[in-house]
């Protein structure tokens, strides 16, 4: 039983902000892998909790990079939008 306690406290620590992280990022890269504009706008939720996550852990750095991928994202979203008017 205290096994299943432990696992169960590390597993949901952060609240699931983690595995939500994990799962938005999975989804994000199969989608633009399937060429689907929207894998850019999970991406960008991904980012909204991978922000939410380094509050929780206290890392500056992985705050910083999460803006930024999320910047990366929209730029991405933005530039499918112009590409597909060109057609």
């Amino acid at each position: 039983m205290e096994l299943l306690s432990q696992i169960e406290h590390y597993a949901f620590q952060y609240y699931g902000v983690d595995w939500a992280v994990m799962l938005t990022v999975f989804i994000a890269i199969f989608l633009l892998d399937d060429r689907r504009r929207t894998g850019f706008a999970v991406g960008m939720i991904s980012a909204v909790f991978g922000l939410l996550f380094s509050f929780q852990i206290g890392s500056i750095a992985n705050g910083l990079a999460s803006i930024i991928v999320f910047f990366l994202y929209l730029r991405g979203y933005l530039k499918w939008e112009k590409r597909a008017r060109k057609r």
